[in-house]
């Protein structure tokens, strides 16, 4: 079975490394389209667009509020390449990134009358600009975007006054393919979203994104001894890019609050954030060492994750799985990762109600079994998600793996 996939990146990230995954299924020749950033994989792949388109689309963006409408003839170049693989399914996933024409790739959707597989990372399909609307409180995407509180947000744009434009020019788009689209959402948060848009009549189910078990599992390391941290109380939380919707004030309040024997391991902090944590605090910078993140999850007492904007949080589960505890906040699809039994849910950027749960734990008013969260973790494999992609190819193409 040919399969194209669409997405910014090639092995970058999460969704870089799941596009990379469902591309080296058994039966699955797959081919990745991709936009930005260096090809981090052995894989069949097709670059649509160079450093310097990416910048002019970035522009575009800014001084125009057009992303995913730019990039034209790089888009065009790479529909030429499509129709010479000739795919029996075409997968997309992240559309937005500065490197990709919609509105000519649908256009060639449309017309190839081939399958089309979506999965949504985040909301930027159905709004009017933004990839995250909770932390601004908006339901404009609901019925129509016209002026959008998160225009300064990414994708960053100088110019508001597209907003309402982008919607429904979208909404013509994406709704355009009828019963040959199938949308995939990583959460059930997410999937009532879309049921909530103008995408509400296109059938949509939940693959949980998955986590690789013989990767994340708990191990014993001289961590603490060789960081001196034998007696602390280790509190840890992990970002890509630590940002004002990751929590990034609500975390750095939480540092300056901690008792004594509490320590702070913060991944993922700029130099210049820095200055904006407690002295104590232990701040890294981001790492894609996912031995060096194991080590981490396995010694840690408590994982907190403050997000204000999350589609599912694959950190959670990562956590869970070395047997970490996890305290987040009630954002998006976050609660579906964690059980009773391996954390605790607490209100949306409430600071105290995290001290609480943190000192609860601490103090062991209540606690939590490293083999609970790992039983927790074991719902989100790897292995399940890509048998469930595996099993929609199947459906969606009638051929058999």
């Amino acid at each position: 079975m040919r399969i194209a996939f669409v997405n910014s990146v090639a092995g970058y990230g999460s969704t870089g490394q799941i596009v990379y995954s469902l591309s080296r299924l058994p039966g699955v020749q797959g081919r990745i389209y991709y936009g930005r950033k260096e090809n981090l994989t052995d894989a069949d792949v097709y670059r649509i667009t160079d450093f310097k388109g990416n910048a002019v689309h970035a522009m575009d963006t800014f001084l125009m509020d057009n992303q995913g409408f730019a990039n034209r003839r790089e888009t065009e170049k790479m529909v030429e390449n499509l129709k010479a693989f000739d795919p029996d399914l075409i997968h997309l996933h992240n559309l937005h990134g500065y490197y990709l024409n919609t509105e000519v790739l649908f256009s060639y959707l449309k017309e190839s009358g081939k399958p089309v597989v979506w999965t949504f990372h985040d909301c930027w399909p159905f709004t009017g600009h933004c990839a995250h609307y909770d932390s601004f409180h908006c339901e404009q995407w609901k019925t129509e975007c016209r002026k959008c509180p998160a225009i300064h947000t990414y994708p960053v744009s100088f110019n508001g006054m597209r907003v309402n434009k982008n919607f429904n020019r979208k909404k013509e788009l994406f709704t355009s393919l009828g019963r040959q689209l199938t949308i995939v959402t990583p959460s059930f948060w997410l999937e009532s979203q879309v049921k909530e848009s103008f995408l509400s009549e296109t059938r949509v189910r939940t693959i949980h994104n998955g986590i690789d078990h013989t990767v994340f599992h708990p191990v014993r390391t001289n961590f603490r001894k060789n960081n001196h941290l034998e007696d602390k109380f280790i509190i840890l939380a992990v970002a890509s890019i630590w940002t004002e919707s990751k929590g990034l004030q609500q975390l750095a309040e939480m540092s300056k609050r901690l008792e004594e024997n509490m320590t702070m391991i913060v991944v993922g902090v700029t130099p210049k954030q820095r200055k904006l944590f407690s002295d104590n605090t232990i701040c890294l910078q981001r790492t894609e060492n996912q031995k060096e993140l194991v080590d981490l999850y396995s010694n840690a007492d408590v994982f907190v994750n403050p997000t204000l904007d999350e589609t599912l949080s694959l950190v959670n589960i990562e956590a869970n799985a070395c047997g970490c505890p996890v305290v987040t906040f009630n954002t998006g699809g976050a609660p579906e990762t964690i059980s009773e039994k391996s954390g605790i849910v607490v209100e949306r950027g409430n600071v105290e109600e995290t001290l609480q749960a943190i000192r609860k734990i601490h103090n062991e008013e209540i606690s939590f079994s490293r083999k609970d969260c790992e039983k927790n973790s074991m719902q989100f494999d790897v292995r399940q998600m890509k048998a469930a992609y595996g099993q929609l190819y199947q459906e969606r193409t009638g051929l058999l793996l």
